[in-house]
């Protein structure tokens, strides 16, 4: 079965078309005119009444990087259109409600039948070129979330039995990826440790001990790298931190956006502008090139080291990718954590058990306390 929170009720069967509805996308079962929607178990668009099912097209032949430096010029000619509130005309039951214009997903809330507003996607100037649809379902979702719970040994015992999921829902959340052709010049001094024999005096007594030292390699190189879709949430909620946690995305699996395969599931359209993410993915490959310069530098410590970098050649595109976002509550407090609707990768925080800390603690103090007690009796020896 597919995913969403609340079934449409079935429409006549007269209708029996897909068809766009003031700027919304409503898809009609051909078998008995009820609402489709896409069911990540199956991964297929499949109709919740009859159980009618059909594939989408998995071709990538649109998923085309585009030209930063051409889309930074269009830009500063265009006007955003103001987001305002706009009348949404329900295909089901023909209530007139108003929404706001950037509001991908529209659910009546006199019939509970639910739209994707491709308007609010289309009025951006960046159209997206491909999407992941979601291959984890609420099912699994759910699993992921009592398997993830029971794990890790600082949590409170009765967490796993107590907490209980409030809020869980699967949203498609636009990303930008960038890349870039790099080269980079870098020098820097590699530090290698050497040690020398020394007889120091310890209680009056000669000592022989090894005291380490550094010999300094002053180095330099060049590093050529090409950056390969650097991942940004382009989300007004998310940052690129906590994409990482639930990282990687199987990017080569993106096919054509089609609309689609967001029924019966909830979007955002872009927060972050194309010029914001760029900055931001600027600063991760400047990050990721000093780690490789420091790499190709070398030895057992570093100093000194300087990076001369240019880019060229930055393209990007804007896809969407599949989250769920989950919460659960905990002796009263709320607690928030993300699964990849790729992966299945989980990531969230959890309540800490400070009785267990405390315990572990004490245990460590009386080991230590313990040690020193036997050294004193002469148990252990020089």
């Amino acid at each position: 079965m597919p995913e969403p929170q609340a079934q449409s009720p079935k429409p006549s069967s007269q209708s029996t078309s897909s068809s766009f509805v003031k700027g919304t996308l409503y898809e009609e079962c051909p078998s008995c005119g009820g609402q489709l929607q896409y069911a990540a178990e199956k991964q297929r668009i499949v109709c919740p009444y009859c159980g009618y099912e059909e594939d989408f097209d998995r071709a990538n032949d649109q998923v085309v990087e585009q030209s930063l430096s051409e889309i930074a010029r269009a830009i500063t000619t265009w006007s955003p259109q103001e987001i305002g509130r706009q009348q949404f005309e329900c295909h089901n039951c023909g209530a007139k409600v108003l929404v706001d214009s950037d509001e991908v997903h529209i659910r009546c809330s006199f019939c509970g039948s639910e739209n994707i507003n491709v308007q609010a996607i289309t009025q951006k100037f960046i159209k997206p070129v491909g999407i992941i649809p979601f291959y984890i379902g609420r099912a699994k979702a759910t699993t992921l979330f009592k398997k993830w719970i029971k794990q890790g040994w600082f949590h409170p015992n009765q967490l796993k039995r107590l907490a209980q999921i409030s809020f869980l829902q699967g949203m498609y959340l636009p990303f930008w990826t960038f890349d870039a052709q790099t080269e980079s010049d870098w020098e820097g001094d590699a530090g290698y440790y050497y040690y020398v024999t020394r007889t120091i005096m310890v209680n009056g007594k000669p000592k022989v001990v090894q005291e380490r030292r550094i010999r300094w390699v002053h180095r330099s190189g060049h590093l050529s790298h090409f950056f390969d879709d650097v991942l940004v949430p382009a989300s007004g909620g998310l940052t690129p931190e906590k994409v990482a946690e639930i990282e990687p995305y199987r990017l080569d699996e993106l096919v054509n956006f089609d609309p689609r395969l967001m029924l019966g599931w909830d979007a955002e359209v872009y927060q972050v502008e194309v010029d914001k993410g760029y900055q931001i993915a600027d600063k991760i490959m400047d990050h990721r090139i000093r780690q490789m310069c420091a790499a190709q530098l070398g030895g057992d410590t570093q100093r000194n080291l300087y990076i001369r970098s240019h880019k060229s050649d930055q393209t990007f595109k804007l896809i969407f990718l599949p989250i769920w976002i989950a919460a659960y509550t905990y002796k009263g407090k709320r607690y928030h954590f993300m699964i990849n609707g790729q992966t299945g990768k989980v990531s969230g925080s959890k309540p800490l058990s400070w009785v267990k800390i405390a315990i572990l603690v004490l245990g460590f103090v009386a080991i230590l306390a313990l040690l020193y007690f036997l050294r004193q009796q002469g148990v252990f020896t020089q």
